[in-house]
């Protein structure tokens, strides 16, 4: 009977020592559960900040071109091949036919300023080269 009696507050003693540790395993899972949500949700957060940062400076570069009121203007583009292009550039009045590659850029032709369409233009850079090609007796 006092090995029961015994038995029965050394059971107390030992749950009553036990329920801390276990209040104390539950709070670090919690806590633990909380971290993790935490860092998934600054990852999304940063997920989420990056495009959003990357549409607000091209925005703000586009309204800084409409003010800045630049003498150069892109009157037309045709792309060549993968980093190659012809561009029509206005400056001061002026057009000019440039060529552009991922090295360097190239004049390649000026226009008086009371040119017409780019299509004209390139028509009369084809009859000339074809005068050129047919003077120095090469056959098109």
């Amino acid at each position: 009977m006092i090995f029961s009696f015994l038995n029965k507050y050394t059971i107390t003693a030992m749950l009553c020592m036990a329920v801390p540790h276990l209040q104390a395993v539950g709070v670090q899972e919690m806590s633990v559960t909380s971290s993790i949500w935490k860092v998934v949700f600054s990852l999304i957060f940063v997920i989420a900040f990056i495009p959003a940062c990357l549409w607000l400076m091209k925005r703000f570069q586009f309204a800084q071109m409409k003010l800045g009121q630049s003498d150069i203007n892109i009157v037309n583009v045709q792309s060549l091949g993968a980093k190659e292009k012809l561009m029509l550039i206005e400056v001061e009045g002026e057009r000019l036919l440039i060529g552009v590659t991922s090295h360097s850029i190239s004049h390649l032709r000026s226009f008086p300023t009371k040119a017409n369409s780019f299509a004209s233009m390139m028509e009369q850079v084809d009859r000339e080269s074809s005068r050129d090609n047919k003077s120095n007796g090469d056959t098109v």
